[in-house]
């Protein structure tokens, strides 16, 4: 699925450049479930940045399920992202006056898909993170856990390759965070492919490998044992 190799990220600030990414690489298999840890400063930012092609590596080679993305366009990367990647953010970038049916089929109205054929696919996500019942509510109605469910419904909508998560139990209490891990479970048992920025090491042990980055680079790997 992923197979990135030599990534390297400089940003020229005027004064002088910063390298927040450094001759990293890592290959991710079709359904893995890694996650990647490192301390502040490491590149964990930086390196997800570019595997969802949010930004384009200054130097290396990035290739997304087949495609070279590496050397797209902005249209391409744009097209990439809205057709194989889903996103998961430590925050829930909700719509207020919109209800979480309505948020989740947001992409969807982006892709031009037609409103009864949104409204299914909308209704099935809402269904994989078990909440169809509040699908009418608003988001000042539901709780953090809740709201989290909606944002990875709102990701899982367009049935991505692909489902990257940055912190995603960051403004979670730890029971309500294991909660949505056992969401993230789930998604991952029915086969989707799944990269998570995580600090928190309980949470990155649900992954099947853990990748370690420092100084801008891939410093360990760490497999896990009992983990597909």
């Amino acid at each position: 699925m992923i197979d990135a190799r030599s990534l390297t990220k400089t940003y020229d600030t005027g004064a002088s450049e910063v390298r927040a990414l450094a001759d990293a690489s890592l290959q991710v298999q079709d359904g893995e479930f890694v996650a990647i840890m490192g301390p502040s400063g490491s590149g964990k930012s930086t390196l997800m940045a570019l595997l969802g092609c949010l930004d384009t590596p200054t130097s290396g080679e990035y290739v997304l399920d087949g495609k070279r993305v590496s050397s797209m366009s902005e249209d391409q990367l744009a097209q990439i992202r809205s057709e194989r990647i889903g996103f998961v953010f430590q925050a829930f970038h909700l719509l207020p006056r919109f209800s979480a049916l309505s948020n989740v089929e947001l992409p969807l109205i982006y892709a031009g898909v037609g409103a009864g054929k949104r409204r299914a696919l909308a209704e099935e996500a809402l269904a994989k993170v078990e909440l169809v019942p509040r699908a009418s509510h608003k988001p000042s109605e539901l709780s953090g856990g809740e709201k989290q469910r909606v944002a990875i419904a709102r990701a899982l909508v367009n049935r991505p390759k692909l489902l990257l998560a940055d912190e995603p139990t960051g403004n979670l209490d730890s029971r309500v965070g294991a909660e949505i891990m056992n969401v993230f479970d789930r998604i991952h048992g029915e086969g989707s492919t799944i990269v998570m920025v995580t600090h928190d090491r309980t949470v990155a042990e649900h992954a099947g490998r853990i990748v370690h980055l420092k100084d801008g680079r891939v410093d360990r790997e760490e497999v896990l044992r009992g983990k597909e």
